[in-house]
Formats: C-alpha cells, structure tokens, sequence
C-alpha cells in the first residue's frame, strides 16, 4: 500500500508503501466540506455493531454550531482511490480545559485544541490506523495545536491500540481507561433477545409489582421525542436530578443552556428518546438518550432517593428496554461506567481510553504537568481505596450523605 499525508496540511513528508494506489487525506474544515466526508464515510462504515450518533454528520454539524464558544469543524477522511479507509471527527476550539480535584478546581492555562469526537476514529485496519497516528504526530509538530483530546476511543481498534500504547513514547497521553456495557435487543430476525434467566425474570417482576402496589397501581410512563415537549420534560428530569446524588456530581439532567442545546439538536432530527416514571401524577425517575440507526445510547438516568426500596431506576430501565424491542432496536449503549446494574442487564462490554496529546509549547507543557499531577492524585486515592476494600463504603456513604442533604 502507497500512503501518503498532505504536505500543505501538516508538513510531514510523503510515505511510501510499493505496489499499492496511494492512501490520501482529505481534510474537512468547513460545514459542507465536513459533510461531505462524513457522508462519504457512512456509506460504507460497517452497521452490524452498535454506533455513536455523536460522529453522525445529522447530529455533529447541527451540535457544532450551537456549542458553547468558538468551534470549527475538523474531518479527515483517509482515501484510497474512491473509498474511504479512515475517518477522524473533530474540532478546533480555544479555550481552558475543565481539570478538578473534587470541588477543586485547577486553574489550567488557554489551549488550542482538537477535539476528537466519540465515534469519530476510525480504520479500516492497522496500516491506516498508522497513517492516522502519523497525522496527529504532525499536528502536534506543527505547533498550531497545544493539545489534541481523544475522547472513549475503544482500545480494541487499530488505532485504539496504538493510541493506548503511545503516540510518541509508552504511556503518552496517560490514558484512562474505563468499560463501557451494552445490551444485544434484538436478534438477526428482528426478535427481542431475552438474556436474563427465568429465575432473575421471576424476581424482577416481583419487583415490579411491589412499586406498582405501592402506588395503587397509578404507574405509567411518558415518552418524549419531539422538540415542543422537551421543555417539559428538562424541567421534570431536573426537579428528580436535584434530589439524587447524579445532581450532586452534576451529571444528569440540569434546565440549562446545556441541556436545552444537546437534546433540542437530537429532538430535532429525530434522535431522541426521554422517558418520564410518573406514580400518582408525581415524576420519579427518568432516562433520556438518543437513537440511531439502531442504536439506543443512554445520556443520563436518575430517581428520586425517597422511592429507592421500589428500585424506580430499574423499573424504568427494563420498560425502556421493552420499547426500544417494539421499535426494532438493535443495541443499548449504556455509556460509560460499570455501575452494578449495567453489568446485570449487559452482554457485551469494551474497554474505550481517553486521553489528552500535548505539544512543546510552553502552554501545553503546563497543561501537561497539571494534568499528570491530577490523574496520578486520583489514580493514587483510588488504588488505596480498592486496595483497603473501602471504595464501596465510601461511596455510598458519600451518595447517602449528599442525598439527605439535598
């Protein structure tokens, strides 16, 4: 295979593999020129797994535009004569990264950056995987970018694998590394995948009918997908998220800018999906994500604590799943994080990395000290909390505390 990198974009010299057509990037740095390479990229990305509607061009560039701050879109679509080989989604924004230790927050200095999108790094296999790596070297030689952000890139790709070995030395980016559930709906015949034992079927409709019995039977759930309801529904979700401990560590859903820009985008292109529990009239748990192409990835999820003996995260969660079977889905993103109940209902799980890449200017070197000291007082607390038994304790004491505070 021939490859080569634009000299005009990123200086780096021409590379050669005999006997091949060459493999080209084109880069995207405008709407229509992004669109056009997501475009060309959706056509022949493989739809058996489950997908992000994140790097979807519907979502990516309607989202870029309403952004908090200054933000250009960057695509780079890797070629190999007329098909498309590689893609990388993200973009270019200014500004100071967010970095804490707890409520502290670390003053970090003005970064130019790339944003590499979830979903938005991809190959076809290990030798554009490579070219893919060389780019981001040479941006970051370049010195126009200070930092390059990679965010849950599964570690099982090619590039993945690269990317968590290092980009320039072992360890680069120091990567954190979490696990990510899904859940398999529907077989290849469109059938509802039933993956829990009928003994664990039995005890959840046990469960099932102990908090319909203790509100007389008035449960019911409401569905949100269009834009002229979600007003509604912010304002419900962030009265549940007030009370819990998810609104403590400010997590789920708030009635601000924020929300109102993220879901309203997916409302209005026919991505979303929020789910409303209401016992006797009253809002006690909700779930909200998106939807596409036969996808389903939760967003944020909450209850009110009073009602947590009727387990009314788990009630909504398994309705959630029936609908999303009627409708055809085909996987549930659970998101990030191995929280019990997604090791329950999941059938899949992945290992996906983020990771941050920091040139030689000065800035980025500041940016890289702090952002090492952070992670290693993190990683530090946590090993010794693991290793002492303690971290379950802990944690749910803190949630215990926070929620009768609130």
């Amino acid at each position: 295979m021939e490859a080569s990198i634009a000299r005009k974009r990123t200086g780096c010299p021409d590379k050669h593999i005999a006997g091949h057509d060459q493999v080209m990037p084109d880069v995207g740095e405008d709407v229509e020129s992004a669109r056009r390479l997501l475009e060309s990229w959706m056509s022949v990305r493989p739809g058996d797994g489950p997908c992000s509607v994140d790097a979807h061009p519907d979502f990516y560039l309607p989202f870029l535009n309403v952004r908090e701050g200054e933000n250009t879109p960057l695509v780079v679509l890797w070629r190999q004569g007329n098909e498309a080989r590689g893609i990388l989604v993200g973009r270019r924004n200014i500004g100071r990264p967010a970095l804490s230790i707890g409520p502290l927050k670390i003053p970090m200095p003005k970064l130019r950056s790339v944003n590499i999108t979830y979903g938005g790094l991809e190959s076809v296999d290990e030798e554009v995987a490579q070219l893919q790596a060389d780019y981001l070297r040479e941006l970051l030689k370049s010195g126009t970018v200070d930092c390059i952000s990679v965010h849950h890139l599964p570690v099982d790709t090619p590039i993945g694998r690269i990317l968590r070995g290092g980009l320039r030395i072992s360890g680069d980016g120091s990567p954190i590394v979490k696990k990510q559930w899904f859940l398999k709906l529907t077989d290849d015949q469109n059938q509802p995948v039933t993956t829990n034992s009928a003994k664990t079927r039995s005890s959840q409709r046990r469960q099932d009918r102990k908090l319909e019995k203790a509100f007389a039977g008035a449960v019911k759930i409401r569905e949100f997908r269009d834009l002229e309801q979600l007003g509604r529904f912010i304002e419900r979700a962030s009265e549940i998220g007030a009370k819990s401990y998810q609104g403590s560590l400010r997590i789920g859903v708030t009635n601000s800018y924020r929300w109102h820009t993220h879901l309203g985008v997916l409302a209005g292109i026919g991505c979303l999906r929020a789910y409303l529990l209401e016992a006797q009239d009253t809002p006690i748990a909700y779930a909200v994500g998106s939807y596409k192409d036969g996808t389903y990835t939760g967003i944020a999820t909450s209850f009110l604590p009073e009602h947590r003996n009727l387990s009314p995260g788990a009630y909504l969660n398994r309705r959630v799943i029936e609908r999303l079977q009627a409708e055809g889905a085909m996987w549930l993103d659970f998101g990030f994080g191995d929280a019990s109940y997604k090791q329950l209902h999941g059938t899949w799980r992945r290992e996906i990395a983020t990771l941050h890449l920091y040139s030689q200017t000065p800035a980025a070197r500041v940016a890289r000290a702090l952002d090492a000291s952070v992670k290693w007082a993190d990683q530090t607390s946590r090993r010794i909390l693991h290793e002492s038994g303690l971290y379950e304790r802990v944690r749910k004491l803190i949630r215990r505390s926070v929620e009768r505070l609130r």
